[in-house]
């Protein structure tokens, strides 16, 4: 896939589309957002120093200016700003946004530019969600805390107590930074993509992103990571990935009341240099499938990375040997990335049940060799109070194999349970 060819064909269907003018258009201003509030309750093996009970809350709007213009073109912009905490006391109370793009479209598709995430993320199908808060697929993994009660790792395992599920790093939590179990190609980033007219319920969809660590007002050129990320050639895993193009290609029909929907997507780049490293370049691809008949919806998906980003050369292990040397550098042979989705639901009137398995896997720990897994079994409802204001709850229970060998100061395995309630606003 050319870079030039793709930004190319955007130009031209836009042009093709478009024509002149002929009048001055106004602007109509649309604001819409919403926003969530979770109470959670844990009960996990690893809970040493933890709490069992924890609370969080977001808020995002969308500002859309758009206009139509007499020929026949739609235009505008869509910014989407959040109001999500990251840090505690008041300097946490950050807003930022995570869209910001300029749009037109018409007979020949639609054409964006700007800070936008994937094709993929805005058509996916997987699982039926409807249960859930806002499309958010893995909620129950931000409840699983996870780190050390003191001391550090080794090559050897863990020298003091892990604390929650061993789920953060590795590859697909440095990569995708969504967490194990999100089934779509990671986040946004500066790019121009196209999406085709819809015909007999097929659309096809591609993308282009110069690099994927750099977006906004910012301009890198260079052929390496963005110094920021801090990869060397001792990183497990790089995450700047440059040149990335993405293919797609979903479908949504209806037939005597079964609803067909699915989809599937390539997506690819190049890992930027870094001397004396073998990181591999980004190849990942995903499936998907739901049908739907009279309030029942069956559906899965399947996301697979492959060894996207990991580094194949030696890493320098951290630790020591029983003699107190340095561990050296060994090549480590380590294992590829998949996320697995697959559940069902049931919608009666404003009351919607549903459930499902998602599992996420992937190196863990990188260096040394070895795969982690995540599985979560889950049951929820919701009930819409009125339109726009829905409450639910779900229970999920979860398994978490650790990579790490087990130490003197016990296992990284954890399992447990979490119940979350929640209430939404859409608007």
């Amino acid at each position: 896939m050319n870079r030039y060819l793709l930004a190319g064909c955007a130009a031209v269907a836009l042009a093709m589309g478009s024509g002149a003018a002929n009048a001055q258009a106004k602007f109509e201003v649309k604001i819409g957002g919403d926003a969530y509030f979770e109470w959670g309750f844990i009960d996990q093996q690893q809970d040493t120093g933890l709490r069992s009970t924890e609370a969080r809350n977001r808020f995002r709007f969308n500002l859309i200016p758009s206009a139509k213009a007499d020929n026949g073109l739609e235009y505008g912009a869509r910014i989407r700003v959040r109001a999500d905490a990251s840090a505690t006391g008041n300097a946490g109370r950050n807003t930022g946004y995570d869209k910001a793009y300029i749009f037109a479209q018409g007979g020949f598709g639609q054409v964006r530019v700007g800070l936008d995430s994937t094709i993929n993320d805005d058509t996916i199908v997987s699982r039926p969600i409807d249960y859930l808060p806002l499309g958010l697929f893995n909620q129950a993994e931000s409840f699983l805390s996870t780190g050390l009660s003191g001391g550090t790792t080794s090559a050897a395992g863990v020298t003091s107590p892990w604390v929650g599920a061993d789920i953060t790093g590795g590859q697909l939590g440095t990569y995708i930074g969504q967490g194990m179990l999100w089934p779509t190609f990671g986040d946004a980033t500066t790019r121009v993509k196209y999406f085709s007219p819809r015909i007999a319920g097929f659309q096809l969809g591609a993308s282009y992103a110069p690099r994927l660590d750099d977006n906004g007002n910012t301009i890198n050129r260079s052929n390496g990571p963005a110094t920021a990320l801090g990869v060397t050639a001792l990183s497990g895993v790089n995450q700047s990935f440059q040149d990335v193009w993405e293919l797609g290609a979903n479908y949504d029909a209806t037939f005597g009341g079964v609803r067909l929907k699915g989809q599937a997507g390539y997506y690819a780049g190049e890992a930027s240099d870094v001397a004396g490293a073998r990181f591999k370049d980004l190849r990942a691809w995903m499936v998907g499938a739901q049908v739907g008949f009279a309030g029942l919806s069956v559906g899965g998906s399947i996301t697979d990375y492959g060894k996207s980003g990991l580094n194949q050369g030696a890493i320098v292990q951290t630790g020591t040997t029983a003699a107190g040397l340095p561990i050296t550098a060994a090549i480590i042979e380590r294992k590829g990335a998949t996320v697995y989705q697959l559940g069902a639901q049931y919608t009666m009137g404003p009351i919607v049940v549903g459930g499902g398995w998602m599992r996420g896997q992937d190196s863990g720990r990188l260096d040394i060799a070895g795969r982690r897994k995540l599985d979560v079994y889950e049951i929820g409802a919701s009930y819409t109070v009125a339109p726009g204001f829905s409450v639910g709850a779900r229970y999920d229970y979860f398994v978490s194999d650790s990579d790490r060998a087990t130490a003197a100061a016990g296992s990284a395995d954890d399992k447990g349970s979490i119940v979350i309630l929640h209430s939404v606003l859409a608007f």
